[in-house]
């Protein structure tokens, strides 16, 4: 399912529905991550295709997990929503010329892959 196709879920569907079905309503891949540094809190890449990959890292509690899952689904989706608190950034990787390398070198990363 592509990203594209999906209306814009609203603040209260994205922070309210649990986030099992919220991410298969919205037609998300989520795997666990690999890395390990403990400032990586999560990444979300979309596809060429349009498709949102969701990465989390194991080990994090419950709510941490939740917490940042919705916060990056609601950046992947333009939904407003208040930033995180100090120390947590979010940074995008977006590609000026359009051409999405950067997006599947970043996929790559977060896999575990050689790059």
């Amino acid at each position: 399912m592509q990203k594209s196709a999906m209306p814009k879920p609203s603040v209260d569907h994205l922070m309210d529905t649990p986030l099992p079905v919220l991410i298969n309503e919205l037609g998300v891949t989520v795997f666990d991550s690999d890395i390990t540094d403990r400032e990586f809190f999560g990444a979300v890449v979309e596809r060429k295709t349009g498709e949102l990959i969701l990465s989390m890292p194991r080990g994090r509690s419950q709510l941490e997990h939740d917490t940042v899952a919705r916060y990056l689904l609601a950046h992947a989706f333009g939904v407003d929503v208040a930033p995180m608190p100090a120390p947590l950034v979010t940074s995008r990787g977006d590609d000026e010329d359009g051409d999405s390398s950067q997006a599947d070198e970043a996929l790559r990363r977060v896999r575990g892959e050689a790059v």
